[in-house]
């Protein structure tokens, strides 16, 4: 072996890697880390999703855990479910549960949403539409329904409360081996066989009367107050701009009446001009479509003024974001008074001016007008 020359060393290598060729990685499955989206998450201060904090609104998947620290988050779920994190709050969310970790939030669900917990303690709804505000510190939860009803329940399956709106309960967390207040002992049922001595379970600890006022709930309150009147606000826009395009339409239709009516009395002019001279005894019709003439220039004046109020308004309107504020709600109403009244007066004038023509056509019936 020693006296090899060179090329049948090289000859040797190359046959060893052609029998034990070196090993290959296969790339990651790009699919395996791929996780549902659940919704969106819009942060009213300093959010973090996982170590990222959040610009303003982003995508939430299946799994996130979103902590606040100086403001609240608002996450929306695809199937209408929504939670409001309040201040130096911590909570996980899964397609299928919602768990709070730390602090206060506030959900609204329909039947068919995730599961609601704070830490093991499960919130279960029992109606079509559940809200409550729920808070968890130290060992402590509290639970305050707000629209419909829920049923509060053990790790262990035991239902501690079943609340209805307006009611309230404050839980607290223990080992089975801690002796249980005489409260505690009374309001909760008997843990059930099989617990062992360092399971944790729930105990109602107080009933109504202190629930969110050392953790904060009137702040939830008061963000989903916020949301309501926003959706209020967008109500009142889009009325707004309803009330406007009604407004446009009435405009348009009674400037045509108006047209029409004025092409007709121009029509009528002529024809007078070669009456006068062959009807004395037609001068007071005369007069009177004269007169009516006077009028519906009027009647077109007002609808252009009303139509340079709208578009004023509806300018202020674009540049406040489409929100109509109140005094501009009642300015559009007054408006479309005024446009009822100046299309009945148009109306009225068009039914006179046609009364005055079949006179004077029956009373020139043998006369050739132009």
């Amino acid at each position: 072996m020693l006296n090899l020359k060179m090329k049948q060393l090289l000859a040797l290598f190359l046959c060893g890697l052609f029998v034990r060729p070196m090993p290959i990685l296969a790339a990651p499955d790009a699919t395996a880390s791929t996780r549902a989206v659940l919704g969106s998450v819009t942060s009213r201060g300093m959010v973090h999703v996982g170590e990222v904090q959040v610009p303003g609104m982003s995508a939430l998947f299946s799994g996130d855990q979103v902590r606040t620290l100086a403001g609240d988050a608002l996450i929306q779920y695809k199937d209408g479910v929504r939670v409001i994190l309040g201040n130096e709050s911590l909570a996980s969310f899964s397609s299928a549960r919602v768990e709070l970790q730390k602090g206060q939030m506030s959900f609204r669900t329909e039947t068919g949403g995730p599961l609601f917990a704070a830490s093991t303690l499960r919130i279960e709804p029992t109606s079509e539409k559940s809200a409550a505000n729920v808070t968890f510190q130290d060992r402590k939860a509290t639970v305050a329904v707000t629209e419909g009803s829920l049923k509060v329940v053990d790790p262990s399956g035991v239902q501690l409360a079943a609340l209805r709106v307006g009611e309230a309960r404050l839980f607290e967390e223990a080992s089975a081996a801690m002796p249980s207040p005489p409260a505690a002992a009374a309001a909760a049922p008997p843990p059930q066989a099989g617990g062992g001595a360092g399971s944790r379970t729930w105990l109602v600890a107080l009933g109504i009367g202190i629930v969110g006022t050392s953790l904060g709930i009137a702040g939830l309150v008061r963000a989903n107050d916020a949301d309501d009147r926003a959706d209020q606000a967008a109500t009142d826009a889009n009325q707004a701009r309803a009330q406007a395009q009604a407004a446009q339409a009435q405009i348009a239709a009674a400037q045509a009446t108006a047209a029409a009516l004025t092409a007709q009395v121009n029509t009528l002019r002529a024809q007078l001009t070669a009456l006068q001279a062959q009807a004395a005894a037609g001068n007071v019709q005369i007069a009177n479509l004269a007169s009516i003439l006077g009028q519906l220039l009027q009647v077109q004046a007002g609808l252009n003024d009303v139509q340079s109020r709208l578009a004023q308004l509806l300018s202020a309107i674009a540049r406040q974001g489409g929100v109509a504020t109140p005094a501009q709600l009642s300015q559009l109403q007054a408006a479309e008074l005024d446009l009822t009244r100046l299309f009945q007066a148009a109306q009225e004038l068009a039914a006179a001016a046609n009364n005055i023509i079949d006179t004077l056509i029956r009373f020139f019936s043998g006369t050739r007008l132009p």
